[in-house]
This record gives C-alpha cells, sequence and structure tokens, in this order.
C-alpha cells in the first residue's frame, strides 16, 4: 500500500513536470495576440439585408507574423464594402467559409503583423440571412465572441485586455422602434430618423450577445416625417434668406416645428405618453403648414441688402453727369441767342 503511494505521487510530479515543460516550449496561443478593440457598428436596412462595420486592434505580443484574423458571423453571405470608411487599404483578401453556427469570415492583411507591432483597422461589408424579417418586425442575434488571429495559417485565441475597448451601435431601420433588447444598452439615442441602441465599453463584454426584438411604431413614423419636411423646408429658407429674401416670419415658425416635434413630441415618445406625442407632433405640423405658406405667400419683404445689390452706382454717376452736360449745353444756346 505503501509503495503504491510513493509511485502515485512520483507520478503526479512527473505529468505536473511534464505539463509544465510542454507550456514553456509551446506557450498558451492566447498570449500570441492582444486585442484592444472591438467596435461593431451595425445597420438595419428595410430590405433585411445588414451592414456591419468591425474597427479593430491587435497587438501581436507573440514570437511569429500575424497573417489575419477571423470571426464568425449569423449570416449566409457577405460582400465586402471597399471604400474610405469601410474598409481599411492595409486589409487584403475576405474569405468567407460555411460552418456551424453561420458563416466564417477571414481577413487577411496585406503586410504581415509583425511581433511587437499593431494593426489598427476596419472592415465593412454587407450580410445577407443574418436579420429575422416578418412584415415590419425585425429581430437579429449580433455576437461580440472573440476573433481569432492567424498564425503560420492556422487560427489561433486572442487575449482581451483588461482596458480592452469593446462597443456597439445598432441602427435600426426608420420609424422602427426597439421591443426588447439585451444586454441593457448604454442609452437608445435617436440619430438621422433611426433609433440607435448603444452599448459602451463598461455595458458591453466580450462574450455577449446583442439581441434586439423590434417593430414599426406609427408615433415614430409621424415624427420621422415631419423631422424631414422639416429639413426640406429648412434648406429652402436658408437659399431664399441668401438671396435676400426677410423669411423670419418663416423662420419663426420653423423653429416651434423643431421645439414640438424634436423636442416635445420625442420627449413624449421616450416617456410612451403616445396621445401627447401625437399632439405636439400635431402641432408641429401646423406650424410646417404656416412657414409653408409664409414662404410662398409672396408677402417676403426684399432687404435693404438686396435692393442695393441691383443697383449700379456706376451707371447712376454716368446718367448724372450727362444731365449736367445736357443743362449746360442749352443755357448756352439760350445765351447766345
Amino acid at each position: 500500500m505503501f509503495i503504491r503511494t510513493v509511485i502515485k505521487m512520483r507520478l503526479k510530479k512527473i505529468i505536473i513536470c511534464f505539463l509544465t515543460l510542454l507550456l514553456v516550449i509551446y506557450p498558451a496561443s492566447a498570449s500570441e495576440a492582444s486585442l484592444n478593440r472591438w467596435v461593431l457598428n451595425v445597420t438595419l436596412h428595410d430590405d433585411g439585408l445588414v451592414d456591419e462595420v468591425i474597427q479593430a486592434e491587435f497587438e501581436n505580443t507573440g514570437s511569429l507574423p500575424l497573417a489575419g484574423f477571423s470571426f464568425v458571423i449569423p449570416a449566409s453571405k457577405i460582400t465586402v464594402i471597399r471604400d474610405f470608411y469601410h474598409t481599411s487599404d492595409s486589409t487584403g483578401e475576405v474569405e468567407q467559409q460555411t460552418v456551424e453556427g453561420g458563416l466564417k469570415v477571414i481577413i487577411n492583411f496585406n503586410n504581415p503583423v509583425e511581433p511587437g507591432k499593431k494593426w489598427n483597422g476596419r472592415v465593412g461589408f454587407t450580410a445577407e440571412n443574418w436579420v429575422v424579417k416578418k412584415d415590419s418586425n425585425y429581430s437579429i442575434d449580433i455576437p461580440v465572441s472573440t476573433p481569432q488571429v492567424i498564425i503560420s495559417g492556422k487560427s489561433t485565441d486572442v487575449s482581451v485586455a483588461a482596458d480592452a475597448d469593446i462597443r456597439s451601435q445598432v441602427f435600426l431601420p426608420e420609424s422602427i422602434e426597439v421591443i426588447s433588447v439585451t444586454p441593457k444598452p448604454f442609452r437608445i439615442l435617436f440619430q438621422n430618423d433611426r433609433m440607435v441602441p448603444t452599448w459602451s465599453s463598461d455595458k458591453l463584454h466580450i462574450g455577449d450577445t446583442i439581441s434586439i426584438k423590434s417593430s414599426y411604431s406609427i408615433v415614430l413614423n409621424k415624427i420621422v416625417e415631419t423631422d424631414k419636411k422639416w429639413r426640406e423646408l429648412k434648406a429652402r429658407i436658408d437659399e431664399a434668406e441668401g438671396g435676400g429674401i426677410d423669411v423670419s416670419e418663416a423662420k419663426a415658425h420653423l423653429k416651434s416645428v423643431e421645439d414640438y416635434n424634436t423636442n416635445q413630441a420625442l420627449q413624449s415618445y421616450w416617456k410612451n405618453d403616445y396621445n401627447s406625442a401625437l399632439e405636439f407632433n400635431g402641432f408641429a405640423n401646423d406650424e410646417l403648414r404656416l412657414a409653408e405658406d409664409s414662404l410662398s405667400s409672396g408677402n417676403v419683404k426684399v432687404t435693404p441688402e438686396a435692393v442695393g445689390s441691383k443697383k449700379n452706382p456706376g451707371f447712376e454717376s454716368s446718367a448724372m453727369v450727362l444731365m449736367l452736360l445736357i443743362t449746360l449745353i442749352v443755357k448756352r444756346k439760350k445765351s447766345s441767342f
């Protein structure tokens, strides 16, 4: 019995020594690269297509060059967007492979990232069959999973820096409101007539899955449509004012539109007070019509600057000189008689 115990203890020591030796010779793959930034900007379109721009930063903490990185999304196909904003010049060929759970996207660098160096860039693409769309209802799951780097042709796990910048914004289609969302966002913004759930680094972590269910809102649609008309009329008023037209009355009504619609109607909508939101939106549309009537009535005044700009001082001076000459000639003729 004693001999067996001694053998077991020695065997455990041998196994521990062997594992320690393996870790020294083959260090953990997570130490080969560090993920410092993973920012997801996702836009859902009316037709169900999804645009995503990923901003990423990898630091090569290993001894071999990084050739690229990969990640998995629950989609069937992507089309890479090649322009200044979406995809960095340092990004080379982009591959896609069908895998369990969706699509594996492989980003190859134009130039490998040497040990001790960083890669900071972005990749943008349009994805198909990601969002689930039924009538005017949209639902989507966005994985915030750990990407992998490519070393010597193989995918390798990365470590996530303690202060890594992990953020996301999801732009819903116009007039589509959030029904439910997890994890809880930092806030839901209203930008460019879209609802935008937004997550900061303290609200989002690697390993999370953003789940959003959303649907068409009549109230939100009315606010959006009034906001569009407000911008169009503002452009016309600015153009008229630039031409020297007095548009003070139209501008006063336009300011009331902004106050009723953007401030009071939208604030009531946020509070789920839809009756008040519709009432304030109605006031905004009334002011919008008054601004339109003021601009189109023809009763606007031309500013003095505009009148002065149409005069030709040189021509008026010449006319006065000519009149003086004619007067002198007539007087001389009368005196000669």
